[in-house]
């Protein structure tokens, strides 16, 4: 997506990071205890309040700066969101159905809490959040340049955040 957005002449993330997954908020604690704190490192995660409570800890113990520390929710001006919620709706719904061979319609779901959560209470089952990031990767000359205004305005703004945190 960063790319993408520079491609577009917007601002995507900074050559001067080094993206390191982690599996999500609760392993947070064990890479800062395996790399130590002398990283400078900016955590992204969903807005969900599982494995928080850890990472305000950290920031607590001063092992993780609190202005470092971004929910992907605040950024999209929302109380909770995953980090699919950055894609509009229709877009990730594309992502969803080309994944899983499947014929949603965003007009199908329902409430407007994140979008995983609206999939799985309308498919009634659990997904792989894996695949449909795993098709945009594998496909992304055929993806991104139909991604909606929404979602590269999105993306722009979390990179934004992002980008503002590298030391000066």
């Amino acid at each position: 997506m960063s790319r993408h957005l520079l491609e577009l002449g917007k601002e995507g993330l900074s050559d001067k990071w080094s993206i390191v997954p982690v599996g999500g908020a609760d392993l947070v604690p064990t890479f800062v205890a395996l790399l130590g704190n002398h990283l400078d490192v900016t955590v992204v995660v969903d807005s969900q309040k599982a494995g928080h409570q850890k990472l305000e800890r950290l920031a607590d113990q001063g092992l993780l700066a609190k202005s470092r520390l971004i929910l992907v929710g605040k950024v999209l001006g929302r109380k909770l969101a995953d980090i699919e919620d950055v894609f509009s709706v229709e877009d990730y719904i594309c992502l969803y159905n080309a994944a899983f061979g499947a014929k949603l319609k965003t007009s199908q779901l329902t409430g407007r809490d994140p979008i995983l959560a609206r999939i799985e209470r309308h498919t009634d089952k659990s997904f792989d959040h894996g695949k449909p990031a795993d098709v945009l990767l594998r496909r992304r000359d055929e993806f991104l340049p139909q991604f909606s205004t929404e979602t590269v305005e999105n993306f722009e703004a979390l990179f934004q955040v992002i980008n503002a945190t590298l030391p000066k």
